[in-house]
């Protein structure tokens, strides 16, 4: 295949449904795709929780929804939307339901992978995508934003807090990406100790309880439990407004990540090259386990629990003392 380029005025769709933090990260790789061709027209295909965040992202000209866990049979609704609009799609989402939204879109030129329809596009996304020499998963400037409201009100939310704020991301999506409890209230103690404030954020019933057992060991002012209550453009003003972000492999460390506050995460069933944490105020701290990164799910090891709370402060002031003021 010819290596083809957008022309200005293209109307291109670019696709990603799951999980919270991967659509961040597409969308970050959206932006920079726009970074090569600034006067094409592009739309962001996503679930419905995860368009307000979207919405505020300049790069975006325009976010489509489709609530597709809870609405599948929106299919049609959804394909009309798109039907005969655009010349390109770019899917980063490997489901059936992207593969045959594209096929059937009447775009042209269709990049995207998929096991079983690979037909339904014209080449995999990373096939074109290295035929033009372009690599959009390196992040070498923040590529989330809030508005100001929000930055406003996440002001108004930290008032009460120190200076020096930590974003503490405490869930997960998963089970074996979550951080030990216990070791969160070891981590967290000196901290406070040495005049740090702590915000803890997520969402969902488990993470709810989380929050609560580590706010309830600590008994400090200078906690603030936000989680369940900070919706998603909110949280990325809140994490921008920290100074410094360390959590597991979930959703609003990447989105502490994308908004440019440094972060340090904890990895041990996952890695952090696939997941994108590409950004010069990264870094990871992984267990030791010779499997680290292998993606099992189902393994009866629970591996970042050998992450100590002593090791995580160590690195966590190595890299204070090396990217904050």
């Amino acid at each position: 295949m010819s290596v083809i380029r957008p022309k200005d005025g293209d109307r291109l769709l670019w696709i990603r449904f799951s999980w919270f933090g991967d659509v961040l990260q597409s969308a970050a790789s959206a932006r920079e795709f726009k970074k090569y061709f600034p006067n094409i027209h592009l739309t962001f295909l996503t679930r419905t929780e995860y368009s307000p965040i979207l919405k505020n992202q300049p790069y975006l000209d325009e976010v489509l929804t489709w609530d597709i866990k809870k609405r599948p049979w929106d299919f049609f609704k959804t394909l009309r939307s798109i039907r005969g609009r655009y010349q390109w799609i770019i899917s980063m989402e490997r489901g059936g339901a992207a593969a045959l939204l594209s096929l059937f879109s009447k775009a042209p030129i269709r990049f995207g992978y998929n096991r079983c329809l690979q037909f339904t596009y014209t080449t995999t996304h990373w096939e074109y995508l290295d035929k033009m020499r372009m690599d959009l998963n390196n992040r070498p400037e923040p590529a989330l934003f809030a508005t100001s409201e929000d930055i406003d009100k996440a002001a108004f939310l930290l008032k009460g807090l120190p200076q020096q704020r930590l974003f503490a991301a405490i869930g997960a999506g998963r089970p074996k990406k979550l951080w030990p409890v216990p070791h969160w209230i070891e981590f967290l103690r000196p901290l406070l100790a040495e005049g740090w404030g702590v915000v803890l954020n997520g969402h969902g019933p488990k993470e709810m309880e989380a929050a609560q057992a580590i706010e309830s060991a600590l008994q400090n002012s200078a906690v603030l439990n936000l989680v369940g209550q900070t919706p998603f453009p909110l949280m990325a003003a809140v994490a921008k407004s920290c100074s410094f972000g360390i959590g597991n492999d979930t959703g609003p460390l990447h989105l502490a990540t994308l908004v440019g506050t440094p972060t340090l995460g904890f990895f041990g069933v996952t890695d952090s090259w696939g997941p994108r944490y590409r950004t010069p105020w990264f870094r990871e701290l992984c267990v030791s386990c010779p499997q680290a990164g292998c993606n099992n799910h189902d393994c009866p090891l629970d591996c970042l629990a050998d992450i100590t709370p002593e090791q995580a402060l160590m690195s966590f002031h190595e890299m204070t003392q090396a990217l904050l003021p």
